[in-house]
């Protein structure tokens, strides 16, 4: 499209060469073969592509927050109780830190030359790194990170608000730095901005889109944010008057398939097979079902075998869906429909153990099968095991998001949102459809006929704001958002398997490293254990630092649970 890691590969190779060559090394006392400067295009390259793919694998791995959040789940592998249990490991941020190092490389370039573009887009990166590492862990380091060469080693844990309020203040400095760029003063590579080609009027939507995504995090402790000279209505009102504005905003890395390095983790030049351990979830899929949503057939295959009453012996039809994909699925007869799905697309419970998912609705088939392709369980399409396409590039960030948390807030009341939370409801589903390629002229699909179900009308809604979540929550489909916006409000309402360690409840943060044993990281690691809360799913003696203790952002909520 607008980028092209192969020009950016060539820009890297010439940033590093000499200019010209040097006839008074005495006097340069610089090798040519030993740069000491690397331009702040190349960096930027970098940190753009390995944060996506960092940020990506949280959620596509599926190890952790989309088995929680059951657009997934794990079959028979090695690995798949672990998971399916929610026995969560702790996880290095070692990454995320390397990546701000190199980030505030740009930063500190961009201002000692007065360079906007560069100093705004750092700032966001900024705040989407330390956003992260905040919202996975709870209080991390912050204000003395990153200070090594000051001989800053053991930086303390900043408490969560205080990071918060940084990322605040860092997305609307970036925005005020971003109204003001001049390509005609500070000209900007463009190959080296994958996201947004060089773009400072699409980075400033997205420092402002950003903010709104997490005034609305902090939205249950307003309080708490006004105590530190933050307002959070305010911050979400000024972000909103210039955010995105249609699906061409969308803050997107897309994979070119050439290298292992620039290709998605499930095509075939990262995994040699591929991944049919991640299961589509019986959840995703039968509210997908229930809804007559078009997006099943975009991230769902039907099983290679049915079930079926109406068939005296096994009988091999072509089944074609609304996109024009066909696949040839064997119908086997049944005489105990009552105890098999009988569905054409068919998803692997929550939960389960390995030996029950292994067999799970082979009813009657006595077959043995290769192991993790049981063909009466669905596979996730084929659209997620290629190196490139549009479907499994990174979204960072997306116009349905931003729709949704209007919708939210308009439900909520006191924030100054124009038009209604209906409105921009429907906005989100519609921009969520466009992301997927779902429109009215693809296979007949008629948009006005999905909302007026009443299970999708907001109007029709029960309760509010549960629908707005749950619609959220499709729309984000594989991704790592919707468990944020689960935890502070408790939508979609989930429910956890049989093998789950710890009670009824998913997990909530994401345990920190492993310690560091010198006394000083240790004290500063102690502190910020202590200010968690543990709830009664953390086991009797065991240390705070638990995935089902909770951080300053969700204590005294009564969020999720």
């Amino acid at each position: 499209m607008k980028k092209s890691y192969i020009i950016i590969l060539i820009l890297a190779v010439w940033a590093l060469l000499p200019l010209q060559s040097c006839n008074d090394l005495t006097e340069l006392n610089v090798s040519p073969n030993s740069p000491q400067e690397v331009s702040s295009a190349f960096i930027l390259t970098y940190v753009q592509t390995q944060f996506s793919k960092a940020y990506n694998n949280l959620g596509e791995d599926a190890e952790n927050i989309s088995g929680a959040m059951q657009y997934t789940q794990r079959g028979t592998d090695f690995n798949a109780l672990r998971v399916n249990s929610y026995d969560w490991s702790n996880e290095s941020w070692s990454n995320y830190y390397g990546l701000l190092r190199n980030n505030e490389i740009i930063y500190n370039k961009a201002v000692e030359d007065e360079h906007p573009f560069y100093e705004g887009v750092s700032l966001v990166m900024k705040s989407m790194i330390f956003g992260l590492i905040t919202d996975l862990y709870g209080d991390a380091p912050y204000s003395e990170s990153l200070q090594a060469n000051e001989d800053v080693y053991f930086p303390k844990y900043d408490e969560q608000k205080d990071i918060y309020k940084g990322i605040l203040e860092d997305l609307k400095t970036a925005d005020a730095l971003l109204a003001n760029v001049d390509v005609g003063i500070n000209p900007i590579p463009t190959a080296s901005d994958v996201i947004y080609a060089g773009d400072p009027v699409k980075w400033r939507k997205l420092a402002n889109s950003l903010r709104m995504r997490y005034c609305m995090r902090l939205y249950h402790k307003q309080s708490d944010m006004d105590a530190i000279g933050v307002n959070i209505v305010s911050e979400f009102n000024a972000a909103s008057s210039f955010a995105f504005e249609s699906t061409d905003d969308n803050a997107v890395m897309e994979f070119l398939g050439i290298s292992p390095n620039n290709s998605a983790p499930g095509g075939p030049l990262n995994s040699a097979n591929p991944g049919y351990s991640n299961k589509p979830s019986q959840t995703l899929v039968g509210k997908l079902k229930s809804l007559d949503d078009p997006r099943l057939y975009r991230w769902v295959r039907p099983v290679l075998r049915k079930w079926d009453v109406n068939v005296a012996s096994e009988t091999e039809k072509t089944v074609t869906d609304m996109f024009g994909r066909s696949q040839v699925v064997i119908y086997t007869p049944t005489s105990t429909p009552d105890q098999v799905d009988t569905s054409l697309y068919v998803g692997l419970p929550p939960g389960l153990a390995g030996s029950i998912a292994l067999d799970y609705n082979k009813g009657e088939d006595v077959n043995e099968y290769p192991s993790e392709e049981n063909p009466f369980v669905s596979f996730i399409s084929e659209n997620y095991y290629v190196d490139a396409n549009e479907y499994v590039n990174v979204k960072l960030m997306t116009y349905s998001e931003v729709e949704f948390i209007l919708a939210e807030a308009a439900s909520l009341g006191g924030f100054s949102v124009s038009g209604s939370a209906e409105g921009h409801y429907k906005n989100g589903i519609m921009a969520s459809f466009d992301d997927f390629n779902v429109d009215e002229a693809v296979g007949g699909f008629d948009f006005d006929g999905y909302y007026n179900n009443s299970d999708v009308k907001l109007s029709d809604a029960p309760n509010e704001l549960e629908r707005i979540l749950e619609q959220k929550w499709l729309s984000h489909w594989w991704g790592i958002e919707s468990w944020f916006d689960w935890r502070r409000t408790g939508y979609p309402d989930l429910q956890t398997g049989p093998v789950a360690l710890y009670g009824d409840n998913l997990p909530i943060r994401f345990m920190y490293p492993s310690p560091n044993q010198d006394p000083k990281y240790l004290a500063n690691y102690s502190a910020a254990v202590e200010r968690l809360e543990a709830t009664p799913n953390v086991p009797t003696g065991q240390s705070k630092d638990h995935h089902y203790s909770k951080m300053w952002l969700l204590q005294g909520t009564g969020k999720p649970w």
